[in-house]
């Protein structure tokens, strides 16, 4: 018999553990078996009724939130804590990502809680001063007897678990904004934000941050658990992470009063412009490149690569050099490094029957790979396959296009991260992208760099949100200062 997980309830500095007649055993996702407290019993433990009660976080000095947070860092080494070994055991089980991978993510936890770069985050995204004080607006009358505040909230989010670090992140950014936190966590990662507040329990029960976390998993869909949670009393501001039937789900309940973030589905791709053909070397380093794009967290996260739109005619040879850029991009799939990218643990059945089927289909297609090393498929016309939004396991479509602006009309507010080929293609492109939707470019090469993982930036923007900004409220004060 596999292991059965206990998973407790956490609120505001207390463990409650599942015990016998207050047990709620669930399922994974893909696997695990885990076994939590009755969260119909344990509802009101999960919400701040009295707004009030933020007193003590909203008069702390963001500086010693930082400190609080920056002390928490270095306990979230996997080598170290239980709870976060105990995290990892289920999330590989539970979760679709491999061991490599997971390994890479949660030895990330403790650079995540780096003072000097989340006191640049909350300083860009807010700016400190506005959530310690009340801030002038001008040194002069009238604007001198105008002040403005960032405010603290009771905020109710709802996790995704395709990659751990929402977990942590979702922690960071409560903390931060100085805010009541309910933290929904998800089947396939119902472990990990857990472990988080459960290190700072371990911390200090009683530290103002401590106090304003709930952490506890329930099953989506719930309508007991959702219409006493999310109530204008208990809840201000929710931010939801999830397909698009959660979101429809969660949007039933909104009212006046409350504010939701909304982490909607997304979609990435690729475009590729013509210089790719100049030469060898081009081709070698967009196919590098547009590996990188699609293999990231083994085509998990919101922002990999599953389309690619090549600037390319459809003539024989055309699809000739578009084929070998295929066997490219095939090539530095089998290349990337393990922290990086890995073959799936499994293959995916129905990706692969439907891989299997449009093989035969070579006036139309070309098919390299698999659904567990990973595959190109090459559409010999100017079309997506049938099952473009079911790519995973490191699947990619590259789709010849005469003219690449015939593909803005693909493009819509789900359209997160667009990979772009060479560089002058960004330039030329962005504007018309950015009024469709998409929230983010990047240049496709042989190395790609992420700005926001590197910490080289900010406070950048997330799915087209400046989400710190918006999970706090903001205030005027207006009149002569006592």
């Amino acid at each position: 018999m596999s292991k059965i997980y206990e998973i407790p309830i956490l609120s505001r500095g207390r463990v409650i553990m599942p015990s016998e007649g207050d047990s709620v055993e669930y399922g994974g996702r893909t696997g695990a078996r885990f076994r939590c407290p009755n969260p119909h019993k344990h509802v009101h433990d999960l919400v701040l009724g009295d707004a009030g009660k933020l007193q003590d976080l909203h008069d702390m000095p963001m500086s010693k939130v930082l400190d609080f947070l920056a002390a928490l860092g270095p306990r979230l080494k996997l080598s170290e804590n239980p709870y976060l070994q105990d995290s990892f055991e289920m999330a590989i089980e539970a979760g679709g990502l491999t061991k490599p991978l997971m390994t890479q993510l949660y030895e990330r936890l403790p650079s995540m809680f780096d003072r000097k770069s989340l006191e640049a985050r909350v300083e860009k995204a807010i700016g400190i001063k506005y959530l310690d004080s009340w801030v002038p607006q001008g040194e002069t009358e009238p604007a001198a007897s105008i002040r403005v505040r960032a405010v603290g909230c009771r905020q109710f989010h709802i996790t995704a678990g395709n990659v751990p670090i929402t977990a942590p992140g979702t922690v960071i950014s409560g903390s931060l904004t100085k805010s009541d936190c309910l933290i929904k966590t998800p089947s396939n990662d119902p472990l990990t934000a857990n472990a988080v507040v459960r290190t700072m329990i371990d911390m200090d029960p009683s530290h103002p941050v401590t106090k304003h976390f709930a952490v506890a998993y329930w099953k989506g869909g719930d309508a007991f658990m959702d219409s006493e949670i999310i109530r204008t009393s208990r809840i201000d501001k929710i931010t939801a992470w999830g397909g698009m039937a959660s979101m429809q789900h969660i949007q039933k309940y909104l009212v006046p009063g409350l504010d939701l973030v909304a982490m909607n589905p997304k979609f990435s791709l690729s475009i590729v412009g013509k210089e790719a053909f100049e030469s060898d070397a081009t081709m070698r380093e967009a196919g590098a490149g547009l590996a990188n794009a699609a293999g990231k967290f083994n085509q998990t996260a919101c922002s990999s690569t599953r389309i690619v739109y090549v600037e390319s005619d459809t003539d024989e040879d055309s699809i000739q050099r578009l084929i070998q850029l295929g066997e490219y991009v095939y090539e530095s799939l089998q290349n990337l490094p393990e922290y990086f990218s890995t073959p799936a643990d499994k293959p995916n059945p129905e990706l692969e029957a439907e891989m299997r089927a449009i093989e035969s289909e070579d006036d139309f297609y070309w098919v390299k790979g698999d659904t567990v090393k990973g595959a190109v498929v090459v559409s010999k016309f100017d079309g997506k396959v049938d099952f473009a939004g079911e790519l995973t396991n490191r699947v990619v479509n590259l789709i010849p296009l005469t003219d690449l602006a015939s593909m803005l009309g693909e493009i819509n507010d789900r359209s997160q991260t667009i990979g772009v080929y060479p560089a002058s293609l960004r330039v030329r492109l962005r504007d018309q992208l950015a009024i469709r939707g998409a929230q983010r470019m990047l240049l496709l090469s042989s190395q790609i760099r992420d700005a926001v993982e590197e910490g080289a930036v900010a406070a950048l923007p997330h799915d087209g949100n400046e989400t710190l900004r918006r999970q706090v409220r903001w205030m005027i004060d207006q009149g002569p200062e006592a």
